[in-house]
């Protein structure tokens, strides 16, 4: 316990603002408080970070927060961006977070107790529903999935009407799959090494759709690079946030 306090507080301020494709700089900033819910382990390394804000956030799906965390020793990195897991109509904020680099952000976030407190503001991000879209692909590398189950969530609750394929890409777990796969139209789990006939094949079939890719940054240039190669131009991308390396 913290000296003069009832209960650990880790404060945490986070970026927050409700973004559209055509001002993806604009902001909305405000502080509020969060409560820390539960750390959801989802496969080694990797897991779900859930908080409960003191009243409802605003953001748009497929965006993600600058995070600050301020217990963490000075000259350390304390700020990392996260992408949300959740869709803007849930109660609780979910974070989607690889780990697996042991960093000192990590460990601070797996030593969050039920009940500590943080402090979110303003959030960005681009990768969000474009106007009069109807027909989309998602191309996932990993944990890049992440932002994908924001806005697959968003687009289930709010009855949008757009046709969804998602290809995930990875070599073993498939981070989500279970709430996904039912709520896609097209759901394709896939290794590195299928990954070029897949994207052929999404192209071939779906020759209009906005694209959407998110993972490390490596995967996002050679699929975006893929795509434009085959013809689609209408290609939205973001490096996945929520890596946490130093």
């Amino acid at each position: 316990m913290l000296k003069h306090q009832q209960r650990r507080r880790v404060r945490i301020e986070c970026y927050n603002a409700a973004m559209t494709l055509s001002s993806p700089d604009s902001a909305l900033i405000y502080t509020e408080t969060l409560t820390f819910v539960e750390r959801r382990s989802e496969y080694p390394g990797v897991a779900t970070y859930i908080f409960r804000p003191a009243q409802p956030i605003q953001f748009e799906a497929g965006q993600y927060a600058h995070i600050r965390m301020l217990n963490m020793p000075e000259g350390t990195r304390r700020v990392h961006e996260l992408s949300f897991a959740s869709s803007p109509q849930d109660a609780n904020l979910w974070f989607g977070v690889d780990g697996r680099s042991g960093s000192n952000y990590q460990q601070s976030l797996q030593s969050l107790q039920p009940g500590d407190l943080a402090e979110l503001f303003k959030i960005r991000g681009h990768m969000t529903w474009p106007p009069l879209v109807s027909d989309v692909v998602m191309i996932a590398g990993g944990v890049g999935v992440t932002p994908f189950r924001s806005m697959i969530l968003d687009a289930h609750e709010r009855t949008l009407p757009i046709t969804i394929a998602l290809v995930h890409v990875s070599s073993s777990e498939f981070l989500y799959a279970d709430a996904l796969r039912d709520l896609v139209h097209e759901y394709v789990t896939i290794n590195r090494s299928l990954l070029t006939g897949t994207i052929e094949l999404m192209a071939t079939e779906h020759p209009n759709a906005h694209y959407y890719v998110a993972g490390s940054e490596n995967f996002v240039v050679a699929v975006s690079n893929e795509l434009t190669a085959h013809g689609i131009t209408r290609i939205e991308s973001d490096e996945f946030k929520g890596l946490l390396a130093e």
